[in-house]
């Protein structure tokens, strides 16, 4: 490094920008300038709206930008955290300078001739999720496992679980916004920037495919993660620092 542009990490659900936190590590000791927000109801941001919305979680991140004097930056982001960061640069146009998507997880892209597959396990996460939800430790398990792998629920420690449980009605909003939006890659794709995919050796279906389509419609190169899984941020952190600094050396 250093990277010419500031690096804004994004978190994807259930995790918090602490996830971020051997990945900023290893940036700033390469003399990167690392930004990690929290979305709204995770960390030390406030609660979202009872209304909340994709508008109101982009207006939130830009603030808390703003307010940092963030101006062009390179926006890294992390399965669920790439809906939102899309979104966000659809808003902030030009602002956002360079893309690295991290295990990308989007609905709307997956809504194509040829993907039904990887649109039925959304699905399926999706109602499984609602079922549980009444009981809020349930649906986060549920998620958690589906993400992670049967078991990895009783492999947390008491306060990891009591953090996710607690998030379930976040959880809830934010894949229901993200099953609800209509928009095209062709239109979270309009005006490229330079970008680059990461994609886990082991992860799912979904962010397999929609680490192709992303790949595809911003003409990006795609890096597959060796035996990492869909949380590489924090089981493979060096290999996203890794790219980043190719990415960097390279702008």
């Amino acid at each position: 490094m250093p990277d010419r542009l500031p690096i804004v990490l994004l978190h994807g659900s259930a995790n918090g920008s602490y996830s971020w936190g051997a990945v900023r590590e290893a940036l700033t000791a390469r003399g990167a300038t690392v930004w990690a927000p929290d979305m709204l109801g995770y960390g030390r941001s406030p609660a979202p709206s009872p209304g909340w919305t994709v508008r109101e979680e982009v207006a939130h991140l830009r603030g808390w930008l703003d307010q940092r004097g963030v101006g062009p930056f390179h926006l890294v982001t992390h399965s669920l955290g790439t809906f939102f960061g899309l979104h966000m640069r659809l808003v902030l146009g030009a602002r956002v300078s360079r893309l690295t998507l991290v295990d990308p997880v989007l609905v709307s892209v997956l809504r194509v001739p040829g993907e039904e597959e990887a649109l039925r396990e959304m699905d399926a996460l999706f109602r499984r999720f609602m079922r549980a939800m009444p009981d809020h430790a349930t649906a986060a398990r549920v998620f958690v496992e589906h993400w992670s792998g049967a078991g990895t629920w009783n492999t947390l420690g008491d306060r990891a679980r009591a953090l996710i449980t607690n998030l379930a009605p976040r959880l809830k909003a934010e894949m229901v916004a993200c099953e609800a939006d209509p928009t095209r890659v062709e239109e979270l794709a309009v005006d490229p920037v330079p970008t680059a995919v990461l994609v886990g050796e082991a992860t799912l279906l979904a962010p397999r495919a929609v680490s192709r389509i992303l790949a595809h419609a911003f003409g990006s190169e795609t890096i597959v993660v060796p035996g990492a899984g869909h949380m590489i941020p924090l089981t493979h952190p060096a290999a996203i620092a890794n790219a980043l600094s190719v990415t960097s050396a390279a702008a």
